[in-house]
This record gives structure tokens, C-alpha cells and sequence, in this order.
């Protein structure tokens, strides 16, 4: 499955803006591949949808980003941050091993 991660180029949230930052750079730095979906692009409404009704039927809100392997829920940036503290990245990202090892593919959109 491919990771894909959700997240917004429209925003003036630092915070949001760092994370987002951060965890691409924790992918890239592992060397997983992922596809960047920018719920804030018009093209993308299907796939902010599904953002949307996926974390309402677990009562989340929309704090991105957010990591989906396929379309199971991985974890947000703070669960993220914890696997890789724990050592169990790959594990919190569903990968086998060499899904891990694949080199790395991000594209904006799909």
C-alpha cells in the first residue's frame, strides 16, 4: 500500500505549517515513500472527504497532517512523533520491512 499523507498549503497556522515540515522530513529522512495530498486543492475534494468522514466516524478533528497507509488510519503528526521516540515507525506506518526501504516517492496530488 502507499502512504499518503494530508496536508494543506493553505494555512497561516505555524504550527501546522512546522508539522507538516517535520513529518515530511521524518519520511524522507527514513527513506518511506508517500503521496502528498493537499486537501486545499480543489482537484483533491474527493480525497479531503474521506479525510473528513474518516476522522468523524473516530470523532477526530482536522488538525493535519495526517498519514494514511491506503486507506487505513496510520496516526497524525503527534502519533508520528511518538513512533519514531519508540523506535516503531514502520509498525505505526503498517510497512513491512521493505516497504520501508523503497525508494522514495512523493508527488503532490495522485
Amino acid at each position: 500500500m502507499t502512504l499518503k499523507v494530508y496536508i494543506t498549503n493553505i494555512t497561516s497556522n505555524q504550527v501546522t505549517i512546522g508539522n507538516q515540515r517535520k513529518l515530511k522530513h521524518i519520511l524522507d529522512t527514513n527513506k518511506i515513500g508517500y503521496i502528498e495530498i493537499d486537501i486545499s486543492d480543489p482537484k483533491n475534494t474527493n480525497d479531503k472527504e474521506f479525510l473528513q468522514r474518516t476522522l468523524s466516524l473516530s470523532n477526530q478533528k482536522m488538525i493535519l497532517p495526517y498519514i494514511f497507509n491506503g486507506e487505513e488510519y496510520c496516526c497524525d503528526f503527534e502519533g508520528l512523533i511518538s513512533a519514531v521516540e519508540s523506535n516503531t515507525l514502520k509498525e505505526m506506518l503498517k510497512l513491512d520491512e521493505e516497504e520501508g526501504e523503497e525508494e522514495n516517492n512523493h508527488k503532490n496530488g495522485h
